[in-house]
């Protein structure tokens, strides 16, 4: 994937989430997703929604094609049922723990273990989700949001006792589909790292 500005690919890919209201016999293309959406009327704040060529550019900054930055897709349903569709720039965990820095959490998604492929072993200490999904704020980067996620068993488990330790002052919803939300809004601090071969995060709270 590339900017206008640069032949040079800069963005590793694409990632979707929300690929079920996706058309079954589209070509799942960044070109050919957002037309479905402007179609569809999904896209009526481009310069909030979509990935312009300014927030590329003060990507490039920051980061560069190795750091594997893809661009996520992000369809869902608000409460009313009306489709939403977005774009954010997604870092993956090995990333976060190369660059070892700490990132400001604004929500996150404890993802049931039956909606997600897994091949953990039945008996594994996790019992009820097999995946987190997490936006946060990169550090000199304030006007941007990122998203990531991961299934590391570690990582997973210390994400869902912190959602239940949290006071009630966060908001805390449980999605019809079993998925587990809440919001931060910056409250918390993570830093990614391994313990052995294993991926892992420290907590910081605000």
């Amino acid at each position: 994937m590339e900017s206008n500005s640069n032949k040079h690919p800069f963005f590793s890919g694409l990632v979707f989430w929300g690929s079920e209201f996706l058309p079954k016999d589209m070509v799942p293309t960044w070109g050919n997703v957002r037309g479905w959406a402007f179609k569809n009327d999904l896209i009526l704040e481009p310069e909030l929604q979509l990935i312009t060529s300014e927030r590329i550019e003060e990507l490039r900054k920051h980061f560069v094609y190795e750091d594997r930055l893809s661009i996520i897709i992000h369809l869902y349903k608000d409460s009313s049922g009306k489709l939403e569709y977005l774009e954010y720039p997604y870092l993956p965990i090995k990333t976060l723990i190369k660059k070892a820095i700490e990132v400001e959490i604004v929500y996150w998604q404890m993802i049931p273990m039956q909606m997600i492929p897994t091949t953990w072993n039945i008996n594994s200490s996790i019992k009820n989700f097999g995946e987190v999904r997490f936006g946060f704020w990169y550090p000199d980067i304030s006007s941007e949001e990122f998203q990531s996620r991961s299934n590391a068993k570690l990582v997973v488990e210390k994400f869902e006792d912190l959602f239940y330790q949290l006071s009630g002052n966060y908001i805390k919803k449980k999605l019809s589909n079993g998925i587990l939300d809440i919001e931060v809004d910056g409250d918390v601090k993570a830093k990614f790292f391994k313990t052995g071969r294993l991926y892992d995060v420290k907590f910081t709270l605000i």
